[in-house]
């Protein structure tokens, strides 16, 4: 069977006017009018789950998703094609998690997704016909949830709240439901492009339990929306991805999903840290009494503008004072507390939100300022620094990086280059397991030790 990738097409989730523009590849260009290709993409949304690979049994690799992620559209000529699904284990084997046989049909996108639990993943097929739209779209839902709730979707115009919103239809599990326009025109039965808002209620309920931003649907194509469990760091809630047709997934967070953050104090004081956390008006100011090396359990909190405060008692050390942190919707984040040569200071980074079960997503920070180009090399047992294939150079002060990691045990070793260009070992852990299901922060700060420096590994 010949195939060949279509082409991606720029395109993104830009907040403009406060409308929240989706992008994608379009079907109005008259020279793409009769669509003679069939059309195939992989979507992956399990929530416990690794990346995956598509590809035709002894042919063809059509690409990777991770949690929340689709491949590239490829187009190929009609008639049946067979598919396996892969992922890749710690030891650099695959897996092979599923095989089915798929028939193309020339007009039609066949659109492949993973759902539920990995343990038992399910690999459901979809298939819709493209049309050739002129200032309108095509709007359909996919409810892939775990629990298998069933949802009633409503749309509004242009940002108008829920009482004035129009009931679409209910999607239930793993149903594919293609919504239809309340005020359609003469020139065609479909949306018309325009600025929406969605809303979501169990069915026959008038209780919202997904609202989203005010939506841009520019283009005229077909918008699978998909309802989708969240994961990683923040472990409850719902979200909507669109779907297109390029790899380009876009996330839409419920305007109303709380966020969360965690406090870390690297420095090694003799005395406890306080951090006060607060200064929004809808949330009461949060104290944290830490000491050296201690983090703080997950805080949930509304969304928004905050700011910390941080001081000690110690003699000779300066605080931090009213420094911003910005908790969007459904956002996670670390907030490192370090001392900077007896001024203290904070730095944050947003963690990961996708599946650990597998592959482990790990954050690297420089906590030490008398460095501004530390390495880290994730080394396991039959490899060296030289070997490895897993590391992160260069970070200075304050500066993270993130690495997605197989689950596996690694040596951390974090070195530094002198003016010489000479490697200077800082720190080395033990073997250690990066195999529990849980976002990874790996430090290196002060300490007393014959370095005078050392490799901290949070979860």
């Amino acid at each position: 069977m010949r195939t060949r990738y279509l082409s991606r097409l720029a395109g993104g989730f830009m907040l403009l006017l406060l409308a929240v523009g989706l992008a994608g590849c379009g079907g109005s260009d008259s020279s793409s009018s009769d669509y003679s290709y069939a059309y195939l993409q992989f979507y992956n949304a399990s929530p416990n789950g690794a990346t995956v690979y598509m590809r035709e049994v002894d042919g063809d690799s059509f690409g990777s998703a991770q949690f929340g992620d689709a491949t590239a559209l490829v187009s190929s000529d009609d008639g049946d094609i067979d598919l396996e699904f892969v992922r890749i284990d710690a030891d650099d084997q695959e897996v092979v998690l599923d095989t089915m046989t798929v028939n193309l049909s020339t007009g039609y996108k066949t659109l492949i997704v993973l759902s539920g639990d990995f343990s038992n993943p399910e690999f459901t097929e979809y298939k819709l016909e493209r049309e050739t739209l002129d200032e309108h779209f095509r709007l359909f839902f996919n409810n892939l949830r775990v629990d298998g709730i069933s949802y009633d979707v409503y749309m509004a115009e242009d940002g108008d709240p829920f009482e004035a919103a129009n009931f679409l239809g209910t999607v239930g599990y793993l149903e594919q439901v293609e919504m239809t326009y309340w005020d359609p025109d003469e020139d065609s039965d479909d949306f018309d492009t325009d600025e929406y808002t969605l809303y979501l209620t169990l069915p026959g309920q008038n209780e919202v339990v997904f609202e989203s931003q005010t939506l841009d649907f520019s283009y005229e194509t077909e918008y699978l929306m998909m309802i989708r469990d969240v994961s990683g760091a923040i472990v409850d809630g719902l979200s909507v991805d669109a779907v297109l047709n390029s790899t380009y997934v876009t996330n839409i967070t419920d305007v109303d999903a709380s966020s969360q953050y965690r406090i870390y104090n690297s420095t090694n004081l003799a005395d406890d840290i306080t951090v006060t956390f607060g200064g929004n008006t809808s949330e009461e100011d949060k104290t944290f009494t830490l000491s050296a090396s201690e983090l703080s359990d997950f805080t949930s909190i509304d969304y928004g503008d905050y700011r910390i405060s941080v001081s000690s008692p110690q003699a000779g050390i300066s605080g931090l004072t009213n420094k911003l942190i910005t908790l969007n919707q459904g956002q996670s984040k670390a907030i490192m507390i370090y001392n900077n040569n007896g001024t203290l200071g904070a730095a944050t980074f947003e963690e990961s939100g996708l599946p650990q079960s597998y592959d482990k997503t790990v954050n690297f920070i420089n906590l030490i300022s008398d460095f501004d180009n530390i390495d880290f090399y994730l080394v396991r047992s039959d490899e060296t620094i030289d070997t490895a294939p897993y590391y992160t150079l260069n970070l200075e002060f304050g500066e993270n990086e993130t690495l997605m990691l197989p689950e596996d045990y690694y040596e951390v070793i974090a070195v530094y280059e002198d003016d010489n260009d000479e490697q200077v070992l800082l720190d080395r852990t033990a073997l250690t397991g990066f195999t529990e299901d849980a976002n990874y922060m790996v430090t290196v700060e002060p300490a007393d030790t014959a370095t005078g420096y050392e490799i901290v590994i949070l979860k």
